[in-house]
């Protein structure tokens, strides 16, 4: 769908307890398996499968952590909302549909991929329950949902608000 190529981006869900299932490190989505996916405990500790976490994983357990509410979280680099991130520009919200589901796309300040400043910043803005994703400075896009096809939908509804952004400014510029 362009949310993503190679190996970058991740996805994790919310499981019973303190478990989380995660993307595990150097696989591309495309290529996931079931069995390559990852439990984690509440640190980020792997406690079932094969591999290395996610670096995102203190990101995503950062939003669980103040958000009882989500169940799944995806990350991504797509091209609009990312252009958007690198030019540390808030993605205008144009469509009715953008504006009523999204309400707000904060924009998180840089920090270093898989830092704690990174998760900590991150938790900041989705401590408020209206946040359902996040731009990521010189990065790409966070969003989480109740459940994971939740956080994709939302994902995707933020690259198209993008691309629609950023097509509407060519627009006004014809007469």
């Amino acid at each position: 769908m362009g949310m993503q190529t190679s190996s970058g981006g991740n996805l994790s869900m919310r499981l019973q307890g303190e478990r989380f299932l995660v993307k595990p490190s150097g696989i591309a989505l495309f290529d996931l398996q079931e069995e390559d996916l990852l439990v984690t405990d509440s640190a980020g500790g792997p406690v079932e499968g094969a591999g290395k976490p996610t670096k995102e994983v203190n990101s995503h357990l950062s939003i669980y952590l103040v958000r009882p509410d989500v169940g799944g979280i995806v990350h991504y680099h797509p091209p609009f909302a990312t252009t958007f991130a690198v030019c540390r520009h808030e993605i205008p919200l144009k469509t009715v549909h953008a504006k009523r589901i999204l309400g707000k796309i904060p924009v998180i300040p840089p920090h270093a991929e898989g830092s704690e400043t990174l998760a900590a910043s991150i938790a900041k803005a989705f401590s408020d329950k209206s946040v359902q994703a996040a731009l990521l400075f010189d990065h790409g896009i966070i969003a989480a949902g109740p459940v994971i096809s939740q956080a994709q939908n939302l994902a995707e509804l933020v690259e198209e608000s993008a691309r629609i952004a950023y097509l509407s400014t060519l627009l006004s510029t014809v007469k």
